[in-house]
């Protein structure tokens, strides 16, 4: 007895799950003929993307004195490992919830032979003795952004949120010219959080544009430059 309820019992689930898998459809014509004819559901999972952002970064608004960077030399690049989460995938138009946690670092070359220096807390431009082939400000954060993606029967995807995250590293880095560099690791008053806007244009199974901003300066008020940052750049 007990083996015909387990036999039942598995029938049972069997079943369930091919219903569950598709619908099917019994038509009994005039003539005692049975046909059958089955509708497949599509059910669309949650996916796994591994992205790399290369680009070039920033700082917005009015700087003072001394702070200004090279367009090439100045790089952001992070890693991203993304969820991709069906919204709304059915007809020409698919909405999908992106979302998933990256290291990205801020390069900040700057110009001529200038560096930045933390003395006693405060943030000072000097300027060296020396030539220097290098002078930089890097910063290295946690970010968790959350977008939402339009993809259109076109392919056009266009993804649109905001990102949050937790600095993990920071420090300038000088090269003198025939010389070894050197990293000066510290906070330089950098905020421990911060946030931005980013959005990302392009087609399906192709490098995609990202554009970034942080409205915010990265620096604690009063304590550093107000200023905005911008990233610009592939996403591949």
């Amino acid at each position: 007895m007990k083996t015909i309820k387990h036999l039942l019992t598995s029938a049972l689930l069997a079943t369930s799950v091919a219903s569950f898998a598709q619908t099917t459809t019994v038509i009994i014509t005039a003539d005692s003929t049975v046909s059958t004819t089955h509708h497949r559901r599509t059910v669309e999972r949650i996916t796994s993307d591994f992205s790399v952002y290369l680009g070039f970064n920033n700082f917005g608004g009015s700087l003072p004195a001394g702070y200004d960077f090279r367009p090439i030399g100045s790089r952001f690049v992070a890693l991203s490992w993304q969820k991709r989460i069906p919204l709304s995938v059915k007809g020409d138009t698919k909405l999908r919830l992106i979302t998933g946690p990256e290291v990205a670092w801020n390069n900040f070359m700057f110009e001529n032979r200038n560096t930045l220096v933390d003395r006693n807390g405060q943030l000072s431009i000097e300027q060296s003795d020396v030539e220097l082939r290098k002078s930089k400000l890097v910063t290295a954060q946690l970010n968790l952004p959350v977008m939402i993606n339009v993809a259109f029967r076109s392919g056009l995807t266009l993804g649109v949120g905001a990102y949050a995250g937790i600095r993990l590293d920071s420090y300038t880095k000088v090269k003198p010219e025939g010389a070894s560099a050197v990293r000066t690791h510290g906070s330089y008053n950098l905020n421990p959080v911060r946030w931005g806007l980013t959005t990302e244009l392009g087609f399906r199974g192709s490098s995609k544009l990202f554009f970034r901003y942080e409205p915010t300066s990265p620096f604690r008020t009063g304590q550093g430059p107000d200023a905005s940052v911008w990233a610009v750049g592939v996403k591949i």
